[in-house]
């Protein structure tokens, strides 16, 4: 409750799924080059998972905040050039 109250949000899927779970979430990307965009959900077991992550480019990171629902950006880049700030997280990544 502290760290909400605090924070201005509700902290504590994230806090129950590295704390009291054993597999890391995965943020899954899927990309469509044909229609520039990107599709983006976090596969976690605490269904209300939702952390914030930097993606795109390492000189001009973008934030966005996946849910366990399936959300979709304009990609502005290759599909080989969009990166996941994987040193700021403690997750894994899964490419389609």
């Amino acid at each position: 409750a502290f760290f909400n109250k605090n924070v201005g949000r509700d902290l504590t899927p994230i806090f129950d799924q590295y704390l009291r779970r054993t597999a890391l979430p995965t943020l899954e990307l899927q990309f469509d080059e044909s229609a520039g965009t990107v599709s983006y959900r976090w596969k976690a077991d605490e269904k209300a998972f939702a952390m914030p992550v930097k993606v795109g480019r390492k000189d001009a990171w973008q934030l966005i905040e996946p849910t366990t629902e399936w959300k979709t950006i304009a990609l502005r880049m290759k599909m080989g050039e969009f990166d996941v700030a994987t040193d700021l997280y403690y997750i894994d990544v899964s490419r389609k």
